[in-house]
């Protein structure tokens, strides 16, 4: 028997959709599974009618569909559409800008460190390559479980991460030891595959 009125009806379908925009352009894997699951529980209530907590708690919400009830659906509707499309490109574009900054992050000091080793300024490349491992294994714990759009789809990252991180280890044994034209040449690897990121990423 039906327990939910329009009105919880509409809300659970909003509610639905705010999961899924959620899950897909902010939320790691574990938490995405939590809001797809949520989402497809509201889903179901609010296309059925029935709310389980509802009926545990003696609670019916259900009324006779007015007119007032056509027009607020509708309005409802609506409302999520624009929320689906304005919510959707407003994500995608705050997490390319998000990603990219990170990005920026290893990109300066490792630009730096590159620099430094190419000039033979041994100080400057020790302190350059700590801010560059720094910020990678920062930008590496935040996306080994998170994808954004940018990255949602592109099979090559992962890949990507692991070659970086081989890079930025072979070098440091030269750094430190004032090898700065080994750890030069092995540090010039790293530039393609953050420039590829990059390109796939369509980052500018």
């Amino acid at each position: 028997m039906k327990n939910l009125g329009t009105m919880d009806r509409m809300v659970r379908a909003f509610l639905a959709e705010l999961c899924i925009l959620t899950a897909f352009f902010w939320t790691g894997r574990d938490w995405q599974i939590v809001l797809y699951l949520l989402a497809f529980v509201l889903v179901f209530q609010a296309a059925t009618g029935v709310c389980g907590f509802y009926r545990l708690i003696g609670r019916n919400s259900c009324e006779r569909i007015k007119r007032k009830d056509r027009n607020l659906i509708v309005g409802t509707i609506v409302f999520m559409v624009f929320v689906a499309g304005a919510g959707s490109y407003a994500s995608s574009l705050v997490t390319k800008n998000i990603l990219m900054d990170d990005l920026r992050s290893i990109e300066k000091p490792y630009n730096l460190t590159l620099s430094s080793t190419d000039k033979n300024q041994r100080n400057e490349s020790i302190e350059g390559y700590e801010l560059m491992n720094t910020s990678f294994v920062v930008f590496n714990k935040k996306y080994t479980d998170y994808r954004p759009l940018a990255l949602k789809f592109d099979e090559k990252f992962q890949g990507d991460m692991q070659n970086f991180s081989l890079v930025v280890k072979a070098s440091r044994q030269d750094i430190y030891n004032g090898n700065l034209s080994n750890a030069h040449r092995s540090l010039a690897a790293a530039g393609p595959i953050l420039q590829g990121i990059k390109e796939r990423g369509d980052l500018r």
